[in-house]
């Protein structure tokens, strides 16, 4: 299988539906992936010919092929010719240079271009994944109108769809007005405002539990933001905090990290001092916690405001 073009989340539906067949025709599937930039051909047709100690079927995976195929291109068309039959080539490129290659794998499995959808086909995408994947109802009016803000990248859409399915429980529809509110052109500063505001409470000298929960009911009651959002933007920022204890668990400088995390300026010490005070177990803690507390909210349980307040004040705790 060669799956080429830009369009990564195609890349991987793809080769998802590769796996979820082999392993239901052939039961536990072994995946072995190499980098084209460094991998050799032996390296990759010995692991194709060498049966698994587990007897499993195998899925041999070149990522970064292009320098791969054009060095190796007239071996791997004989290859095609004659594939092993206990285990699937799979070669993965941003681009491809068509070929007699193409003639050969087509002949045994296929070539698959993964481009960049055009407008109504990332619509009907959208409502299709918001269906599957996520549970919840996108109208098309709300499809168009996130792919006219977003653009045509589904991982961008996707990562945009998955955050406006945590602020809608399964019954509602995501919405245009939804939409409006939350990829506004100023939604990312929005959330960086929100994070700052929270960030500096739990640094301030005399930071509270007390102190977290009176600047959110200011962001919420003074700014006008929806409760629900102002969760998903400290779930996010908790999610970071993770993310960022994880880096420095594997040696990154806290500088880097910051970057990563895409913090600036004065928000970027508030990061690293939080940062300091955290670990990564209690984070990872955290963020399962304020995740089952909107899960909560959304299914009646409490009021979204109340457990809110209620992760701030241990936020604030584990923080000092």
């Amino acid at each position: 299988l060669a799956l080429h073009g830009p369009e990564q989340l195609l890349k991987r539906e793809y080769f998802k539906n590769l796996t979820d067949a082999l392993t239901q025709k052939h039961g536990e599937v072994q995946v072995a992936e190499f980098d084209g930039k460094s991998a050799t051909l032996a390296d990759v047709f010995d692991e194709l010919r060498t049966f698994s100690l587990m007897d499993n079927y195998k899925v041999v995976v070149v990522n970064d092929a292009e320098q791969f195929v054009t060095t190796h291109r007239e071996a791997l068309e004989r290859y095609a010719q004659s594939p092993v039959d206990h285990a699937t080539l799979v070669l993965r490129a941003d681009t491809w240079h068509k070929g007699n290659l193409d003639k050969h794998i087509a002949k045994v499995g296929a070539v698959i271009k993964c481009d960049a959808m055009k407008q109504p086909q990332a619509r009907d995408w959208l409502i299709k994944r918001a269906t599957q994947e996520y549970q919840r109802k996108l109208t098309p009016d709300a499809a168009m109108t996130l792919v006219q803000r977003v653009g045509g990248s589904l991982m961008l859409l996707d990562g945009e769809l998955s955050k406006l399915a945590l602020l809608v429980d399964a019954k509602e529809p995501i919405t245009v007005e939804l939409i409006d509110m939350v990829v506004g052109k100023g939604s990312e500063e929005q959330a960086y405002a929100v994070q700052e505001t929270i960030l500096q409470s739990l640094v301030s000298r005399g930071g509270s539990g007390g102190h977290a929960i009176e600047k959110v009911h200011e962001i919420v009651d003074l700014s006008r933001q929806p409760d629900v959002l102002v969760a998903y933007f400290i779930a996010d920022l908790v999610r970071k905090l993770y993310l960022g204890l994880a880096m420095k668990k594997q040696g990154a400088p806290e500088g880097v990290i910051a970057r990563e995390m895409k913090q600036w300026g004065p928000r970027q010490r508030l990061f690293i001092d939080v940062l300091r005070k955290l670990d990564e177990r209690t984070a990872g803690r955290l963020f399962d916690q304020i995740v089952r507390a909107d899960v909560r909210a959304k299914s009646g349980f409490g009021d979204s405001m109340r457990n809110l307040e209620c992760f701030c004040a241990v936020l604030a705790d584990e923080v000092h």
